[in-house]
């Protein structure tokens, strides 16, 4: 074995959080090793968020040519070749590869180790033939999605969101098992690709996100097709001849059979720790889990654990926290945490930043205000036939923006703003001081502004000066 090489910090796992605390430790002047038994990019940039973004982009172009019609032109049914999706998904991966490529980090000073990181000590990391000691180590391994032990499942061949970007044929008959964030999304792009899609979720779809906005994408999704099942557990599993698979299901008392072509199970997914040795580096675990201090910090001073193993999800959430992970470590970090929006990707998608109304009835005693304005209302919505959705905005009784919920395609374009007005403590009445393109979907947030500001402003003649002023382009 190589001799023992002292670092300043050793990376475990080269995802988005690890990549990002890697190029920030290397540009504070750290000798920095990062670990990566796989490929570079993680699951995001391989199999996750960045595949799925272009099977999305496929099924709108699909839906969009399905509904022409809205702007006036001729609708057909388009013609789905699967296996050039396929391919073009392949080739997104790759074209995003330099960012994440081995040159990529090692011009940067960041030296990359191919090989399965485990700890051997407190201080000491085994790892290719090599030991690599360090004064920090950050674990950002990511996570692995979760298969229910469902009777007959092994006998029964089934996808994850990981692996069902493998598909060249369109299934005929999807069957989804999980309606969270992930499971809707697939399902709603093979859907527009042409496939039968039928959901099934034991609890609420989407749980955990605003159920007002929520009950909008669902009727899209509705509208759009899609078979949903909510309430309903799943009972066996069972393969039908060659090409066919049966789900036993059951809503409450009554029980009834989904026979479908092809099964993707989306039910959520747990950190990965698997092999890291984490008790011979004398790191207390809870379970199967380390226990976490602030900022991500374990039991030994020296090592933190970051991204989606720290319950971070999504890439740009993950990229933070990784960044983050390094100014603790290196004493740069201010203690307060940054607001970071989160991203349901179907479509319309859902954006939500800061406090729900939940929250916020709890946090504010009850002193709060949600201002609403219908997406139908921004003038590029009428002009590009894109109605479906709304703006909530959440404030306290001073007016301040404390929580925000968006649902329409542009969502994810929209909320930066609001997160920036929850990070800044800003009132919506100087969201509305500001000049937006003319036509945007973010003009909703000035009209937000407006309905607000017309709400409070009373009867008197200035009062409505300054609602003109903000209702006028």
């Amino acid at each position: 074995m190589a001799q023992d090489e002292r670092i300043d910090l050793c990376i475990v796992g080269a995802g988005p959080a690890g990549i990002a605390a890697a190029e920030r430790a290397a540009a504070r002047g750290l000798r920095v090793v990062l670990v990566e038994a796989g490929e570079l990019g993680g699951v995001s940039h391989n199999w996750g968020a960045l595949p799925a973004q272009a099977l999305s982009a496929a099924a709108e172009r699909a839906h969009q040519i399905r509904t022409a019609r809205d702007l006036g032109l001729g609708s057909d049914e388009p013609r789905v070749n699967f296996a050039r999706i396929n391919a073009r998904i392949r080739t997104t991966i790759e074209d995003a590869g330099p960012a994440v490529s081995p040159e990529h980090l090692v011009a940067q000073g960041i030296e990359v180790v191919n090989g399965r990181g485990r700890f051997t000590g407190p201080a000491a990391l085994e790892a290719a033939g090599r030991t690599i000691r360090a004064a920090h180590f950050l674990i950002a391994t990511g996570s692995r999605p979760i298969v229910p032990n469902l009777p007959g499942l092994e006998a029964v061949p089934y996808y994850t969101p990981e692996t069902i970007f493998e598909l060249t044929r369109r299934p005929s008959h999807l069957i989804v098992v999980g309606a969270g964030a992930t499971g809707l999304a697939l399902a709603q792009s093979h859907l527009r690709l042409g496939a039968k899609v039928s959901v099934v979720e034991m609890l609420e779809p989407l749980s955990g996100e605003d159920p007002e906005l929520v009950e909008i994408v669902l009727r899209r999704l509705r509208a759009e097709g899609l078979d949903l099942h909510i309430h309903t557990g799943v009972v066996s599993v069972s393969a039908i001849g060659n090409d066919e698979i049966a789900l036993d299901i059951k809503t409450g008392p009554d029980e009834k059979r989904i026979v479908g072509t092809h099964l993707l199970f989306a039910t959520g997914r747990q950190p990965d720790f698997e092999g890291l040795g984490l008790e011979a580096a004398r790191v207390r675990m809870q379970r199967t889990r380390p226990v976490l201090g602030r900022s991500g910090r374990t039991s030994n001073r020296r090592i933190f654990v970051t991204g989606d193993a720290a319950g971070h999800s999504g890439t740009h959430a993950a990229r933070h926290s990784g960044e983050r992970a390094v100014d603790e470590m290196t004493g740069a970090g201010s203690g307060e945490g940054v607001i970071i929006p989160h991203i349901v990707h179907t479509r319309p998608a859902i954006a939500r930043v800061g406090m729900t109304e939940a929250q916020a009835a709890t946090r504010l005693n009850g002193r709060f205000e949600i201002v609403r304005v219908a997406m139908a209302e921004t003038d590029a919505a009428r002009a590009r036939a894109e109605p479906h959705g709304h703006a909530r905005i959440i404030l306290d009784a001073g007016g301040r923006v404390v929580g925000a919920g968006v649902v329409g395609t542009s969502a994810p374009e929209i909320i930066p703003v609001l997160a920036l007005a929850v990070e800044r403590k800003m009132k919506l009445s100087d969201l509305g001081n500001f000049l937006v393109p003319y036509p945007a979907f973010s003009q909703i947030i000035a009209l937000a502004a407006a309905e607000y500001a017309r709400s409070h402003a009373g009867a008197s003649p200035a009062g409505w000066r300054r609602v003109l002023k903000r209702l006028l382009p």
